[in-house]
């Protein structure tokens, strides 16, 4: 188990454009490439191991409340319990990319996700890897 600390980015959708009669994806949020940086070299510095066969994947995504939840007397009534945007299956498909040749060779090899996504007091990604 490993924590990568900083807020997950989601893998959202590629845009495509033309370029000298070449087709070329480009990520459509920025910060995808730094968390996946920062997954794969917190996976490195944990020990993570190339597996080849099926993997269980774990992962828990922290973020902190906006300023907006909170008002003169703390809490807002009206703030959400949970955070609703990013979507989970788009923070786990950019986790899982993030893994893929360091803690297995093919993202298709994980046969099992568990994520859940919470408001806390860091942001941080807490992952757990292990043979299904």
């Amino acid at each position: 188990m490993f924590t990568v600390p900083g807020a997950a980015a989601p893998q959202g959708s590629k845009r495509a454009f033309r370029t000298g009669g070449r087709i070329v994806l480009v990520e459509s949020s920025a910060k995808v490439k730094p968390y996946r940086a920062a997954v794969a070299a917190a996976a490195y510095a944990a020990g993570a191991v190339v597996v080849d066969g099926p993997v269980s994947v774990r992962v828990a995504f922290s973020f902190v409340r906006p300023a907006s939840h909170f008002g003169a007397r703390g809490l807002r009534t009206a703030a959400r319990t949970f955070p609703g945007k990013p979507d989970t299956d788009k923070l786990v498909r950019a986790t899982l990319d993030a893994l893929t040749g360091i803690a297995y060779r093919d993202d298709a090899q994980v046969v099992e996700i568990w994520a859940t996504k919470a408001y806390g007091p860091t942001a941080q990604t807490v992952i757990a890897i292990s043979a299904a």
